[in-house]
């Protein structure tokens, strides 16, 4: 007895040293889910709990009184049903790995739930009888008639939870399967080896380890997820990037150039300067994904309109109204509006002469920066169907609410023109 003594309290060390290892890593695990970290966190606490309980269990088994008898009920009640939350909890993740969104609706869980509670009945039950387990005032434990009874439930559970594994394999990846599939089989070899070999806790051990596995597995599935939503966004960031770089923009500022190194070397060579200067911004952008200074966003949008009224001279008038400037916005959100200011002002009226305004006002909650042009204007209410794509319009809504919590509004009236309204929370606002 005194080997199995050992034995126990090395088990249960190990599980306390594995599940205290397993919570550090995963508090320190950058790059996780925050819905699958708060269930890893809850794993390894709970096994870490589970451990405190067996080791004050064995300790406390060791004296033969009525007094460390109810202590060791006590330990042994919470050892016994919080390992029963981990299957809970193992449910809750195979569902949202597997893509669930009515997960608190799904059968599996409603079945499990149920064997639960039917698991924690028992438990309850057994408190005030010995037909499943007893420990009597002396402080000696004895399995009853029924004790097989007290594990049909967590094998049941188990085995549902397998089959829920089996009918979603196809929404998991090949490192969640084998990580569910490594923490359901562990636990049930170890309820086996438990009930074969009385008296030695490998449940503790098996679930512990199974976790770790199953953590490491689903970390480095989420990790490879997290650097390739990297390089996908990398490659957003430039599709934005160029998507604000328009073909035509680029061949009249070159042709624009092009005539100037004629008859006006110097303005050609001022050109040359101010273009590379705006493309340069527009490359900054693809690397900077947080808010900008105003002013630096303005800055970028004036090179653009002084490139367009090379080509445009006096048809094109802009003007400034700007009652405050220290604020912040995302990149390449204004100069998008502009553009479609001076295409709808400009280009869109038979006289080819139009005016873009750009002006700002503060409130108390918050910024307004407006792009108003004099243009044919149109009807909000209806949809747009002038043969352009407004892709770049989704993109400055988009990158608005993602990076500031910021909105866009657009204002037009047929005849009369349009306002596009960028509008910047306050901070605490």
């Amino acid at each position: 007895m005194r080997e199995v003594y050992f034995m126990n309290l090395s088990i249960g060390s190990a599980g306390l040293v594995i599940s205290i290892l397993g919570l550090v890593q995963v508090l320190m695990s950058p790059h996780s889910e925050q819905r699958t970290k708060k269930i890893f966190i809850a794993f390894f606490s709970i096994m870490a709990a589970i451990a405190v309980f067996n080791l004050a269990g064995q300790f406390v088994s060791t004296y033969s009184d009525p007094t460390h008898a109810r202590i060791f009920r006590f330990t042994l009640f919470w050892e016994s049903l919080l390992p029963s939350l981990l299957m809970l909890l193992l449910t809750v993740l195979l569902l949202w790995s597997s893509g669930e969104t009515d997960w608190k609706a799904s059968r599996p869980l409603y079945i499990v739930a149920a064997l639960w509670i039917i698991y924690v009945g028992l438990l309850i039950y057994t408190q005030f009888s010995t037909v499943i387990y007893s420990i009597d005032d002396s402080n000696v434990y004895r399995r009853g008639p029924l004790y097989p009874l007290l594990l049909v439930p967590p094998v049941l559970i188990m085995a549902v939870t397998l089959v829920t594994l089996w009918s979603r394999r196809k929404q998991l990846s090949s490192r969640q399967r084998l990580a569910f599939g490594i923490y359901i089989t562990i636990p049930m070899i170890s309820i086996l080896v438990q009930m074969l070999y009385f008296g030695i806790y490998t449940i503790l051990l098996g679930s512990s380890v199974a976790a770790v596995f199953m953590f490491n597995f689903i970390w480095l599935d989420r990790t490879e997820q997290y650097y390739r939503q990297i390089q996908e966004n990398k490659q957003l960031r430039v599709d934005i990037m160029l998507s604000q770089i328009k073909p035509h923009f680029l061949y009249n500022t070159l042709g624009a150039i092009q005539s100037l190194c004629k008859t006006d070397p110097a303005t050609a060579e001022n050109a040359v300067a101010k273009f590379s200067k705006y493309l340069r911004g527009n490359m900054d952008s693809i690397t900077n994904g947080r808010a900008i200074p105003f002013t630096q966003e303005l800055g970028h949008t004036k090179l653009y309109l002084e490139l367009e009224q090379l080509r445009y001279e006096d048809a094109l008038q802009v003007s400034y109204d700007l009652e405050c400037t220290e604020f912040r916005i995302p990149t390449l959100t204004l100069q998008p509006l502009v553009e479609n200011a001076v295409r709808y002002s400009v280009r869109g009226k038979p006289s080819g002469c139009g005016a873009v305004r750009i002006s700002t006002k503060e409130f108390a909650d918050r910024y307004e920066v407006t792009v108003s042009d004099d243009g044919p204007g149109f009807d909000p209410k209806q949809e747009i169907h002038d043969g352009r794509s407004h892709v770049g319009l989704a993109n400055v809504t988009e990158r608005l609410q993602r990076v500031i919590g910021g909105s866009l509004r657009i204002d037009s009236v047929p005849g009369a023109g349009t306002r596009a309204t960028i509008i910047v929370p306050k901070e605490g606002g």
